[in-house]
């Protein structure tokens, strides 16, 4: 008989956190500030203390973290935003909610991840960001991306979601 292995079990992990969480939860409940409210307020102070920035914004989702970061970095219409061609989704999605051009490029064949040779060669007058997306517990090679981006005048926008 075979015996199936749980992909998943989110019960399992609450369990380990439950007494941390209740509490929380339900002074969460009570106030009804789902959107905003003084826990998001005090969350944003204490992220950018830990991180010695002014500000931090908290966002619903990472597709809206991305279009926020993209647009902060000047991307408009029209645009290009060049991108690993393995990416989730939301990469380009947000680069499309803003009207610009999402351009995927090849990766690297040991890790994966976005082929600093490929974004060299697929730079254009539009080109306005470079988003390398780290995947699989690996990071992409910063250090080459970030000479490519000071080379072209570029922002570099890293997803690691």
């Amino acid at each position: 008989m075979t015996r199936g292995v749980p992909f998943l079990d989110l019960a399992a992990q609450q369990a380990e956190v439950v007494e941390e969480i209740l509490p929380a939860w339900r002074q969460q409940l009570a106030s009804a500030a789902f959107i905003g409210g003084p826990e998001v307020t005090r969350f944003e102070q204490e992220y950018a203390d830990y991180l010695g920035v002014a500000h931090v914004v908290g966002v619903s989702n990472g597709t809206d973290a991305l279009e926020l970061a993209y647009r902060a970095a000047g991307v408009t219409a029209g645009d290009e935003v060049i991108m690993p061609a393995n990416t989730f989704i939301a990469t380009a999605e947000a680069v499309s909610r803003i009207g610009a051009v999402p351009v995927f490029v090849d990766v690297d064949d040991e890790y994966l991840l976005i082929d600093p040779n490929a974004i060299e060669a697929a730079i254009t007058p539009r080109t306005r960001v470079i988003v390398p997306v780290h995947l699989y517990g690996q990071t992409a090679p910063m250090e080459h991306i970030l000479s490519i981006a000071d080379r072209h005048g570029l922002t570099v926008v890293e997803d690691a979601a």
